[in-house]
C-alpha cells in the first residue's frame, strides 16, 4: 500500500513537472495549484508532509541498517526497504525540482510579461517618435516657408526702398530746378522791371523833346 502511494506520488510529480517544462494547456492550472499551495497555510501542509516524509525516510534507512546488521544475507524485506527508501527519495527530489521549476518558470512569466510590456511601451514610444518626426517635418517645411515669405519679403522691401530713394533723388532734382525756375522768372521780372522803367524815361525824353520843339515853332 505504501509502494502504491509512493508510486502515485513520484507519477503526480514526474506529470507536474512535465506539465511545467512543456508548457502545455495544464501548465497554468498546474501553476496555479502550486500558486495556492504556498499562500495561506499552504507551506505549513507542504512543509508538515515533506517532514513526515522525511522521518519516514530516516526511519526506514535506520531500520534497515539495523536489518543488515544483525543479517548478512539479503533478504526481500531488506530489499523492499531499500525499494522504498529510493522511492522515496526520489520523491522528496522531485519535490525540491518541482518546488524550485515552479519558482522558475513563475519569474520567467514575469520577466515575459515584463518584456511584452517594455515591447509595448517601446512601440508607443516609437510611434510617438514617428509622429513627432513627422510634426517636426511639417514644421521644418512651415519654417521655409516662412525663410522664403521672409526673403521674398525683404527683397520687396529693398526693391522699394530703392524705388522711394530714386524718387526722393527725383523729387529733389525737380525741387531744385523749381527753384531755379524761380530764380529764372524773378531775374526775367527785374529784367522787365528795368526795361519799363527805361522805356517810361525814354517816353518822357521824348514827350519832353516834343514840347521843346512845338514851343521853337511857334
Amino acid at each position: 500500500m505504501f509502494q502504491l502511494l509512493l508510486c502515485a506520488a513520484i507519477l503526480g510529480e514526474i506529470a507536474l513537472i512535465l506539465a511545467l517544462l512543456l508548457e502545455i494547456k495544464l501548465a497554468e492550472p498546474v501553476m496555479i495549484a502550486v500558486d495556492r499551495l504556498k499562500r495561506g497555510r499552504g507551506p505549513l501542509v507542504v512543509r508538515i508532509i515533506a517532514g513526515s516524509v522525511l522521518f519516514v525516510l530516516v526511519a526506514r534507512v535506520y531500520g534497515t541498517i539495523n536489518i543488515i546488521k544483525r543479517t548478512t544475507m539479503l533478504n526481500p524485506s531488506v530489499l523492499m526497504n531499500m525499494l522504498q527508501i529510493s522511492m522515496t527519495g526520489f520523491l522528496l527530489f522531485l519535490s525540491v525540482i518541482l518546488d524550485r521549476l515552479h519558482h522558475y518558470t513563475r519569474e520567467v512569466s514575469l520577466l515575459r510579461t515584463e518584456m511584452e510590456a517594455a515591447q509595448r511601451e517601446n512601440q508607443t514610444f516609437q510611434e510617438e517618435k514617428n509622429g513627432r518626426a513627422m510634426e517636426l517635418k511639417i514644421l521644418g517645411q512651415e519654417i521655409a516657408k516662412l525663410r522664403t515669405n521672409i526673403m521674398n519679403t525683404e527683397t520687396e522691401y529693398e526693391t522699394k526702398a530703392k524705388g522711394a530713394k530714386l524718387e526722393k533723388t527725383k523729387a529733389y532734382a525737380l525741387r531744385k530746378q523749381y527753384e531755379g525756375l524761380l530764380a529764372e522768372i524773378d531775374r526775367v521780372q527785374e529784367d522787365n522791371q528795368i526795361l519799363r522803367s527805361q522805356l517810361e524815361w525814354v517816353d518822357l525824353s521824348y514827350d519832353d523833346k516834343t514840347k521843346h520843339a512845338r514851343k521853337r515853332l511857334h
